[in-house]
Order: structure tokens, then C-alpha cells, then sequence
């Protein structure tokens, strides 16, 4: 029974000290409570007090089964013998193993570490030193344990080490939707969190603007030119190029344009050219802020594979997926989609699904062979669709084209597909 207590006590101690929250923890040690060092030693280290606590648990677990194989099924065989005959030593092995079984999992298990759960800090503040102890005298042990574990499981391609916890983006998510719901954080730092999570996995394509788009200058542009694409657009930065798109030398500010126009010294587009920042489309959006970031450059040119032109992207559209739309006082370019009076979008079919999904929630499907609504009507449609034609997603989104040319589309409309209504009983 003293052994089932205490692999009691240790299972128990495993759930607290992990149990403990960090926050709170680190108050205990800033008030100065007792044995609050120790669990913070302990937590610094999960990997040795964990093995520490398995080492406990697998030598007293062993100890327990050995003691009761021997000694009690030994004393309790002689009162089966009447009943069992010459079978009273197997069915006292057997009543034996159940009963120390049954103990250890609810004395030695269950019960504490539903109580640990229940006083976490309680209990990881009286554990903590016993387990400190206990960490130092067992350290050659554990040592070889955890290196013979971490040998094990590099042989099967894994990296980390045999205590070390991976959560992965779904479970991040969930956690965060959790907290947002109990008003832990408020919703709308709920949903930058969840941006964050989902601009991690993400790549420089759904964001950039397409090369359809994009609106540049020639390098050898005159100033007339130059004035009248800087007011047409009123964009912050263009790209400057070469003969096409293809090739581009490099980008222009509107502040920079201005302040050499408004002092007459503007000779050329080269006086404010600015070094470009050439990306694949493959490039993670996260590694682009780095590097925009580290780069001190505010517009990328992104390319594929060959090197041609696939779109630009800027650190306002980088920022806009972490938190939400940002209307900037000098965009005057047109509104890419709007949400109507009876619930329907109206959207330009150059723009983004993922854009669209973020600011709406539409759950339309997003994919590599397409980054617009013009581009996911296409996949559905497997042509250029007529006006007036719809298309439903696997997801339940109905797009009906609005507006088409003989070369793409121009405009959509797209609505949520309403369930039937179900039969009335008879």
C-alpha cells in the first residue's frame, strides 16, 4: 500500500508542476512563496524532472509487482488451497496482480491526479522540493535514459527531444478561439492572432497585387508623364522599368517624386530611383516581412520561375492580412468588393480571394492555380462564362457573373447557397 502511495504522490506531482501556469508562477516567485524557485527549477527543465518522475514511477511500479508476486501471493496460496487445490498458487498469482492493478490505477493514478488538477499550485508548491531531491539523486539515470530515448527517436527521423511538446497551427488556433470566447482576450485580438497563425503557413502570392495591375513608369518616362500617372494613380510607390515589366530597375516613391518635382530638380527617374527587392512567388509572406523589415524597403517586385514579373506586393498589403483593411488617406484606387444591402458581395473579379475571405468570412476556396475571384470563377467554370451565368463551391458559395468581356471577367456577385427548407412532419 506505501508503494501505491507513493506512485501516488509522484503521478500526482507530474500533473501539478506541469499544470502550474507560467504567468502565475512567475508572481509566486516575485512574492517570494515558499518553494516557488523550486518549481520554477523544475519547469525550466521539464525534461529531467519528467524523466525523474518516470524513473520514480517504473521503479516503484516494478518493486510493487515483484512484492506482490512473491510475498503476498506466497501468504494468501495456503487459505486458497482448501478451495483451489493444487491451483491456488496460479489463482492467488492472479487475484493478486488485479488487486495491486485496481490500486494502482485508482490510489496511484486517478485519484491524485484528479486532486492535482484540482489544487495545481498547492500541490506543485509542496511537491516541488521532494521532486528537486529526487531529480539530483536519480541524474546519472536519467541521463543515460534521456539520451538512449533522443537516440531512439532520431533513428526514426524525428528531431526533437523525447519531452519536448509540439502544438501544431489547428491546436494554436483552438486555443486561441477558446480564450477570445471566454473573454480572456478580446475578439478582435482574437482574430489578429488568428491571422497571425494562418500568415505563417502562407506565401507571397495571395497577397501581392498581379501584374495586370500593376501600374508602373518608364525609366525615360517624361516629367508630363510622370505627373499625370502620379495623379491618375495617386499610388505611394511605383515600380520603374525598363522596355517591359519584365524588367524592372527599380521603384519610386510619391514623396520622393513630389519634393524633386515641387524644387524643379527632377531630370530624370533615376535621381529618385530606389534599389528593388526581387522575391518568388514561393517565398514565405512571413520571411518577406523579415526582410522588408530588415531591408528597410516598403514594395517587392515578386517574379516566378523564370524571372518574369508575377505582381508586386507592399508592406501595407503584409500588415492588412495581420489586421484587417487599413484605408489609407492617399488610396484612391477603386474598392475591389463591397458588401450589399441583402447580404450579397459585389466584387471586381480582379480581387482576392483570400482577401475576401478574411474581411467576410466566405469561406470561398483558395488554391495555387488561382489567387482571384475572376481566377476561381474560371476554375469552375472551365471557360470564359458568360453574363448572367453561376457557379456554386464544394463550400456552398454561389458566384454569379455580372460583368464579362471576351477576354476575362470582370465583375461577380457572390452569396451564401441557403439550405432547403426541411419537410414538415405529417
Amino acid at each position: 500500500m506505501a508503494l501505491v502511495i507513493a506512485n501516488g504522490l509522484l503521478a500526482g506531482a507530474e500533473i501539478a508542476l506541469v499544470s502550474v501556469r507560467r504567468t502565475r508562477l512567475d508572481m509566486l516567485v516575485s512574492e517570494g512563496r515558499r518553494n516557488a524557485r523550486a518549481v520554477a527549477r523544475l519547469r525550466q527543465e521539464p525534461e529531467r524532472f519528467l524523466a525523474t518522475i518516470q524513473v520514480g514511477i517504473t521503479v516503484i511500479g516494478a518493486a510493487a509487482g515483484a512484492y506482490g508476486g512473491s510475498s503476498i501471493a506466497r501468504d494468501l496460496e495456503p487459505l486458497l488451497q482448501p478451495v483451489a487445490g493444487e491451483h491456488a498458487d496460479g489463482i492467488a498469482f492472479v487475484l493478486v496482480v488485479g488487486g495491486i492493478s485496481f490500486l494502482s490505477l485508482v490510489l496511484g493514478e486517478l485519484v491524485p491526479k484528479s486532486l492535482a488538477l484540482r489544487i495545481a499550485e498547492t500541490y506543485a508548491l509542496w511537491a516541488a522540493r521532494p521532486v528537486l531531491a529526487l531529480s539530483w539523486l536519480s541524474r546519472p539515470i536519467v541521463w543515460i535514459l534521456t539520451k538512449s530515448s533522443n537516440v531512439i527517436l532520431r533513428l526514426f527521423g524525428d528531431k526533437t527531444s523525447f519531452t519536448e511538446a509540439r502544438l501544431s497551427p489547428g491546436e494554436i488556433q483552438q486555443i486561441v478561439d477558446e480564450a477570445a470566447d471566454a473573454g480572456a482576450v478580446p475578439h478582435e485580438v482574437g482574430k489578429i492572432a488568428s491571422r497571425a497563425i494562418d500568415f505563417g503557413e502562407m506565401t507571397v502570392a495571395p497577397f501581392m497585387v498581379p501584374r495586370h495591375r500593376v501600374v508602373g513608369l518608364k525609366k525615360d518616362a517624361s516629367k508630363e508623364e510622370i505627373k499625370r500617372l502620379v495623379l491618375e494613380q495617386g499610388r505611394a510607390r511605383m515600380p520603374v522599368y525598363e522596355g517591359s515589366l519584365d524588367n524592372v530597375v527599380g521603384y519610386v516613391t510619391l514623396r520622393d517624386l513630389m519634393a524633386l518635382l515641387l524644387d524643379g530638380q527632377l531630370l530624370v527617374l533615376g535621381d529618385a530611383l530606389r534599389k528593388p527587392l526581387l522575391v518568388p512567388e514561393s517565398m514565405l509572406a512571413v520571411d518577406l516581412l523579415d526582410t522588408m523589415r530588415r531591408e528597410h524597403v516598403h514594395l517587392a517586385i515578386v517574379v516566378d520561375e523564370v524571372g518574369a514579373m508575377s505582381g508586386l506586393a507592399t508592406l501595407e498589403d503584409l500588415v492588412e492580412e495581420l489586421v484587417g483593411s487599413i484605408a489609407s488617406e492617399h488610396d484612391w484606387s477603386a474598392v475591389d468588393f463591397r458588401l450589399e444591402d441583402d447580404g450579397t458581395v459585389a466584387a471586381r473579379g480582379e480581387a482576392g480571394v483570400h482577401a475576401l475571405n478574411r474581411e467576410l468570412d466566405l469561406g470561398l476556396p483558395e488554391g495555387e492555380r488561382f489567387t482571384t475571384v475572376a481566377g476561381l470563377t474560371l476554375e469552375l467554370a472551365g471557360r470564359i462564362p458568360s453574363q448572367g451565368e453561376t457557379f456554386e463551391t464544394d463550400t456552398g458559395a454561389i458566384i454569379e457573373v455580372i460583368e464579362v468581356d471576351t477576354r476575362r471577367i470582370l465583375a461577380v456577385k457572390i452569396s451564401k447557397s441557403t439550405p432547403p427548407p426541411a419537410a414538415e412532419a405529417t
